[in-house]
């Protein structure tokens, strides 16, 4: 683990603030994030979205599902709070597969063809494809311009719309360009959910799981009580089991950015990046069948065999992880999962991580290590492909835990 006393780290790391309504990321470079929590973001009596904008010009993009669901109501909230102000919509219809640098620079176009001015926001309302389009546009469009963040998806609540990295897939590599350039604002509204699908619910609930089996006892034991409730129905602005979620979540992982808001301390230790180093290779050899909350959802059942394997977790510890993410409907594995294709895809995450594997294992509930390719091996990873394997197929055929796609 990184020591706090490193003078790297004293140099890049970050200052979280917590109020009622949100926090304030503020790091080393002088620039501060507010991410505030807003039921009803768009009723007419709600300011903080023009609060947000202020009166500058704005380029508000979303994809067509988002426009559907919210764009007649965005409209008629931007009309009344902002009499007057210039803005510009844009839809992108792009998906996981399509997120490339292409996409960023239509919004690059648009940005240029609208003049909008230096200090005006590239506005992100939508998932996570939309917050890493935006978010990379706003960083390359006049050298830096503001942007903010309304995410309308859980993963995009409390991962995509509130972190500090934006990135597009190149090369067959997921991710493979990309910058640090944090939002000026996350504006997170949990009432977006009541329009998405359940399987785009329980996607969401990967990324929560990950974080509670990393840092969160409290989480956790919130998601055993209530994960089976949550995956199972849309979420309601009045819902506090959700409320509670987003926030722990949110001020978790926060608290994790903080340490290095762009990741320039040693190491590259991360704990967020439980669930993140198989996780990229399922999503890119499905074609992005796999959505990013299942791929990680496979990746902490493997990370936890793994380590249960090692005697780095105990049983009983095991067996949380995996009936959590059977109790929230996510898959403990794909049933076109290959050892051989995983221990290959590593190479590629050494070289992201500067020479060093770094694989995120749990120890139990709140907890985790690094191990490095010498503690692994590719009959080990094979071994725990085949016993979740196992547990999935005799336990279901639903494709709830065995994910099955063509």
């Amino acid at each position: 683990m990184v020591e706090t006393q490193d003078p790297q780290f004293r140099r890049e790391s970050g200052r979280l603030q917590v109020g009622e309504h949100g926090f304030d990321l503020a790091s080393q470079r002088g620039h501060v994030q507010r991410v505030v929590l807003a039921e009803r973001l768009l009723s007419p009596d709600s300011s903080v979205l023009a609060a947000a904008l202020a009166d500058r010009p704005a380029l508000i993009v979303m994809t067509p599902s988002v426009l559907r669901h919210h764009g007649a109501r965005l409209r008629a909230y931007l009309h009344a709070a902002r009499p007057g102000q210039r803005h510009e919509l844009m839809v992108v219809r792009r998906t996981e597969a399509t997120k490339d640098l292409a996409a960023v620079t239509e919004i690059c176009d648009r940005a240029a063809a609208t003049r909008l001015p230096r200090r005006s926001p590239i506005v992100a309302f939508g998932g996570g494809v939309c917050s890493d389009l935006c978010g990379l546009a706003a960083a390359l469009h006049r050298r830096g311009v503001p942007h903010i963040k309304v995410p309308t998806t859980l993963v995009g609540l409390i991962d995509a719309g509130i972190g500090t990295k934006n990135a597009v897939n190149h090369d067959g590599r997921k991710s493979g360009l990309g910058s640090f350039h944090p939002p000026e604002y996350s504006l997170l509204d949990p009432g977006f959910l009541r329009t998405l699908p359940h399987r785009q619910l329980r996607n969401g609930l990967a990324e929560a799981i990950k974080l509670a089996i990393a840092a969160d006892p409290v989480l956790f034991e919130h998601l055993e009580t209530h994960g089976a409730a949550l995956a199972a129905r849309q979420f309601r602005p009045d819902d506090g089991a959700i409320t509670e979620l987003i926030r722990r979540a949110v001020q978790g992982m926060l608290e994790e950015l903080a340490l290095s808001p762009y990741e320039s301390i040693d190491k590259l230790r991360r704990k967020m990046d439980l669930g993140h180093t198989f996780s990229p290779e399922v999503e890119s050899a499905s074609d992005h069948l796999v959505l990013h909350g299942e791929a990680v959802a496979v990746d902490l059942a493997l990370s936890s065999q793994l380590a249960a394997q090692l005697g780095i977790l105990r049983p009983a510890d095991l067996e949380r992880v995996l009936a959590l993410l059977e109790t929230c409907g996510l898959p403990l594995t794909w049933s076109k999962l290959s050892a051989d294709a995983l221990w290959a895809s590593l190479a590629g995450v050494v070289d992201h991580r500067d020479g060093e594997l770094n694989l995120v294992v749990p120890t139990g509930i709140g907890g985790c290590v690094f191990l490095d390719l010498a503690d692994i091996d590719l009959a080990l990873v094979r071994s725990s492909i085949e016993l979740l394997r196992r547990r999935a197929t005799s336990r279901s055929t639903s494709g709830a835990r065995l994910l099955s796609l063509p």
